[in-house]
C-alpha cells in the first residue's frame, strides 16, 4: 500500500460522510430488530452489502484475488470485522438505546490505543493517553451504572457486548494493515463475501428468516444497513485509509457518538439520561486528551 498523504477537502467530505453513516448504523438496528431476529439482521446486512460491492467490482471491470494470503485475511476481517461485532451489536440493541450503543463504540480509539501500545512500536502509551484512556473508562462505568456492572444484569451485559464488539473492530483494524495491496473495492468485495458465508448459512439453519413475520420499516432499515453503513461506508473506508491513512479515519470517533444521541432522539424519540450525557463528555474527554502531544515533533 502506498504511503498515506496530507488529507485534502475529499477525504474530509468522505470522513463527514462514514460518521453520518456510521452513526446512524445504531438508529436502523434498532427499527430493525424490532420484528427480526438479531442474525437476520447482521446476516441481512452483510448479504446485500457483498452483493451490492461484487457487481460495483464486475462493472468497474476488476476481479478478487486469488492467492491464499488474501483469502486468509479477507477470512479473518470477515469474522472479526463484521460477522461477529455486527450480531452482539444487533442482540445488544434489543435492550440498548441507540443513542447508548453509539457512544459506547465511540470508546474504540481507547482499545486501540492499549492494543497497540503492545502489538506496533509506534504506537507507544504516553502519559495524555494513559489519562485519556483512564478518562474514557470512567466513561464507560458512568455510561452503564456502577451497580448495573456490579450485578452483571442483562443491561450490563448488552452494553458490555457493545464494547467487545468495538473491540473486534480494532482489531480488525490492526489486521488490515497487514492485508496484501489490492483496490479498495476488492478488499471490500472479499472481506464482506466471506463475512457472508460464514453468516448466512447459520442463520438460515438458526432462525430460518422465512418463518419471520417482519414489519415494513425493520425490512427498509435491514436494505438501508447493508447499502449504507455497510457496503458503501467500507468501500470509503479503505479508499480513505489508502488516502490519509488510518488515523485520519479515526477522527470519526469523536463526531459518532454525538451524532448516533442527535439520531436517536429525532428519529426514535430517545431522551438521554443524565449519566448518558456523563458518559459522553468523560469518553470524548478521553479520546481528545489522548491527542495531546509534548514538545515538538
Amino acid at each position: 500500500m502506498s504511503q498515506a498523504s496530507k488529507p485534502q477537502t475529499l477525504d474530509y467530505l468522505a470522513l463527514v460522510g462514514l460518521s453520518l453513516m456510521w452513526s446512524s448504523s445504531f438508529l436502523f438496528i434498532k427499527i430493525a430488530v424490532e420484528s427480526l431476529t438479531p442474525l437476520t439482521v447482521a446476516s441481512g446486512r452483510m448479504l446485500i452489502a457483498a452483493v451490492l460491492l461484487y457487481a460495483i467490482l464486475k462493472i468497474r471491470g476488476g476481479s478478487l484475488p486469488r492467492d491464499r494470503e488474501s483469502w486468509f485475511f479477507f477470512f479473518l476481517i470477515g469474522l472479526i470485522g463484521n460477522a461477529l461485532p455486527f450480531f452482539m451489536i444487533s442482540w445488544a440493541e434489543l435492550e440498548v438505546d441507540s443513542s447508548v450503543a453509539s457512544i459506547l463504540i465511540g470508546s474504540i480509539p481507547l482499545f486501540a490505543f492499549l492494543i497497540g501500545h503492545f502489538v506496533t512500536p509506534d504506537e507507544r502509551l504516553t502519559l495524555p493517553r494513559v489519562i485519556g484512556v483512564i478518562l474514557g473508562f470512567v466513561g464507560i462505568v458512568v455510561l452503564i451504572g456502577p451497580a448495573a456492572l456490579a450485578e452483571l444484569g442483562i443491561g450490563a451485559i448488552s452494553q458490555l457486548a457493545i464494547i467487545g464488539g468495538g473491540f473486534c473492530y480494532v482489531t480488525a483494524s490492526f489486521l488490515a494493515k497487514k492485508m496484501p495491496d489490492m483496490e479498495p473495492v476488492s478488499r471490500a468485495s472479499g472481506v464482506l463475501i466471506m463475512a457472508s458465508l460464514m453468516s448466512v448459512p447459520l442463520c438460515l439453519y438458526l432462525d430460518q428468516p422465512w418463518t419471520q413475520s417482519p414489519s415494513m420499516q425493520s425490512l427498509m432499515a435491514v436494505a438501508i444497513l447493508g447499502v449504507f453503513p455497510t457496503a458503501i461506508a467500507t468501500l470509503i473506508l479503505f479508499f480513505v485509509i489508502m488516502r490519509a491513512g488510518a488515523t485520519f479515519v479515526s477522527l470519526n470517533n469523536y463526531i459518532n457518538p454525538g451524532l448516533g444521541v442527535v439520531w436517536g432522539y429525532f428519529f426514535v424519540g430517545e431522551v438521554p439520561a443524565l449519566q448518558t450525557w456523563g458518559g459522553l463528555v468523560l469518553i470524548t474527554s478521553g479520546l481528545i486528551v489522548t491527542q495531546i502531544r509534548f514538545g515538538a515533533r
